[in-house]
C-alpha cells in the first residue's frame, strides 16, 4: 500500500501508485493487458478533489476499485459522515494537513528584453524542468548557491525542492515559455520556520538569463509574499566573495553581518515601516548587481534540514 495527503496532482498519484505491490500487475502480467492507468490516475484526482470540496466526509471505503483497459468501476462504496462537520462554517481548505497549489500567486512580469516570463510557485511536476535549470548553471554560480560544486542531484532531493508544503515554504520559478518549449530561469525560496515569524531565503538565476532584473524581482514578490503570510524577519547567508549578491540584498534593506565561518548574513525587518515589498523590482535600477547573482541556504541552527544540507547528503561532486 501507499499514502498520499489530498490535494493530489498526477505526479504525485503515478508516485504512489509506484509504491504499491500491485503497481508492476496492472502494468501488465504474461497474458493479462495492462489496465488503463492514466484512467485510474483520473479516478484518484477526482477522488482527492472530493475530499477538498467536503470536509464534511470522515471517511470513504472503496472496495473493489475494477480497472481495466477501457473503464474504472467501484463495486462497493462507503462513506461515514463527520455529524459535528455537517452544520459547521469551515474556512477554504483549513481541513487539509497540506495547502493545495496558491494559483494566485501566478503573475507575469516583463524581462529588461522585453520578453515575457511567468512568476508561478513552484508545483511537484516541476522536476525535469528543474533538473534541466540545474544543469544550466555554471561552476560558480553552483558554489555561490550551495556553497560547493555539484555536478548531480539525486531525485530524492529534486522532489523536495519541488514537492513544498505551501503554509511553510514559499518557492516561486520564473517560467519561460519559447516556440512552445517551458523552461525554468530562476527560482527565489523562502523556508519559513516553525515560529511562522523568520524565514530563510535562498535564490538563483541561471547565468545566460542573469542581468535582466529577474533576480531582483524573485526576491522582491517573495518578500511581497512572506509578509503577506505574517513573515516578519527574513534572513540569507552568503558567501563572502559573493560581492553581486552582498551589494544587491543591501540595495534591498538587508542589514550584514559577516560571520567567523566566511559567510555573511543578512537580516531584514518586514515589520519596518521603510520596507515597501512590491516597490523594491520597480525601484532598482541596472547595475552590475543584477550579474551572477545566487544567495545561499546554510544550516545554521535551525531545527529542520536545509537544502544545502540536504544536497550534501547524497549529491555527486
Amino acid at each position: 500500500y501507499s499514502i498520499g495527503l489530498p490535494p493530489l496532482n498526477t505526479t504525485l498519484i503515478r508516485r504512489m501508485l509506484e509504491e504499491t505491490k500491485v503497481y508492476q500487475l496492472l502494468r501488465g502480467y504474461r497474458n493479462i493487458p495492462p489496465a488503463n492507468l492514466k484512467l485510474l490516475e483520473e479516478v484518484l484526482l477526482r477522488f482527492s478533489q472530493l475530499l477538498i470540496d467536503f470536509p464534511q466526509i470522515r471517511e470513504i471505503d472503496l472496495n473493489p476499485l475494477l480497472i481495466s483497459e477501457k473503464e474504472a468501476s467501484v463495486l462497493d462504496a462507503r462513506i461515514a459522515i463527520d455529524k459535528e462537520a455537517v452544520f459547521r462554517k469551515f474556512e477554504p481548505h483549513e481541513h487539509l494537513v497540506i495547502s493545495p497549489y496558491p494559483k494566485k500567486y501566478e503573475t507575469l512580469w516583463t524581462l529588461r528584453n522585453g520578453q515575457e516570463v511567468l512568476l508561478r510557485p513552484i508545483k511537484p511536476e516541476d522536476e525535469p524542468l528543474w533538473l534541466e535549470m540545474f544543469q544550466s548553471f555554471s561552476e560558480e554560480s553552483i558554489r555561490y548557491r550551495f556553497f560547493q560544486v555539484i555536478k548531480d542531484t539525486p531525485h530524492e532531493v529534486r522532489v523536495r525542492y519541488c514537492n513544498i508544503d505551501y503554509d511553510r515554504e514559499i518557492a516561486i520559478v520564473a517560467e519561460l515559455t519559447e516556440e512552445g518549449r517551458r523552461r525554468i530561469l530562476g527560482v527565489a525560496r523562502l523556508s519559513i520556520e516553525p515560529d511562522g515569524k523568520n524565514g530563510e531565503l535562498a535564490f538563483i538565476v541561471t547565468d545566460k538569463w542573469q542581468g535582466l532584473g529577474l533576480g531582483t524581482k524573485m526576491v522582491d514578490y517573495v518578500l511581497e509574499i512572506a509578509k503577506e503570510m505574517g513573515v516578519e524577519t527574513v534572513y540569507a547567508i552568503m558567501l563572502a566573495d559573493n560581492k553581486r549578491a552582498l551589494s544587491l540584498t543591501q540595495k534591498m534593506g538587508f542589514t550584514l553581518e559577516y560571520l567567523n565561518d566566511g559567510t555573511v548574513k543578512g537580516v531584514l525587518n518586514l515589520k519596518d515601516e521603510n520596507v515597501k515589498c512590491g516597490e523594491l523590482a520597480r525601484l532598482q535600477q541596472p547595475d552590475a548587481a543584477e550579474k551572477q547573482v545566487s544567495v545561499s541556504s546554510k544550516e545554521i541552527g535551525r531545527p529542520q534540514q536545509t537544502e544545502a544540507s540536504l544536497l550534501k547528503e547524497g549529491v555527486s561532486t
